[in-house]
């Protein structure tokens, strides 16, 4: 029998990681704007802050683990987890889980457009870099529907 205060703390745990994935989501799309506009100091800005978010979700993430083994659900996977919850928790199980799977799958559609974005991108940073660090004036922001860069060279 799994204690009803351990589970809703391991809910409370999840509620939180939907959150920092959600957070981590609006730095990916952050990024990808920043990327597109040769914004080099805020696609910086956004790598440090999605290191740190990340730090914080393997944090979590060893709490969840920790707190499963001690319920003894181990590889239990998310979508199975309501078939486990505490009779009455079920309903809010489920609300927690799929909560966090979606927030998790935005996240990992925004993660794959800002990585696109910066290989399609990445001569271009690498030149602005450069003139960058030679003393050089920044490109200036493209005209309302100009693309910045040329890619070809």
């Amino acid at each position: 029998m799994i204690d009803n205060k351990l589970w809703m703390d391991y809910l409370k745990l999840l509620e939180g990681l939907s959150k920092t994935i959600g957070q981590l989501t609006e730095v990916e799309q952050k990024k990808t704007l920043a990327v597109s506009q040769g914004r080099l100091d805020e696609v910086e800005d956004c790598m440090k802050r999605e290191q740190a978010l990340s730090l914080s979700l393997r944090g979590c993430d060893q709490k969840r683990e920790t707190m499963l083994a001690r319920m003894g659900l181990k590889n239990i996977p998310l979508r199975q987890l309501e078939q486990h919850a505490p009779e009455g928790l079920e309903m809010e199980t489920k609300r927690v889980a799929n909560e966090l799977r979606g927030k998790y799958s935005v996240f990992q559609s925004a993660s794959q457009v800002a990585r696109n974005t910066l290989e399609c991108n990445l001569r271009a940073i690498e030149r602005i870099r450069e003139r960058q660090q030679q003393g050089g004036a920044p490109t200036p922001p493209p005209q309302e529907g100009a693309s910045q860069y040329d890619l070809r060279a």
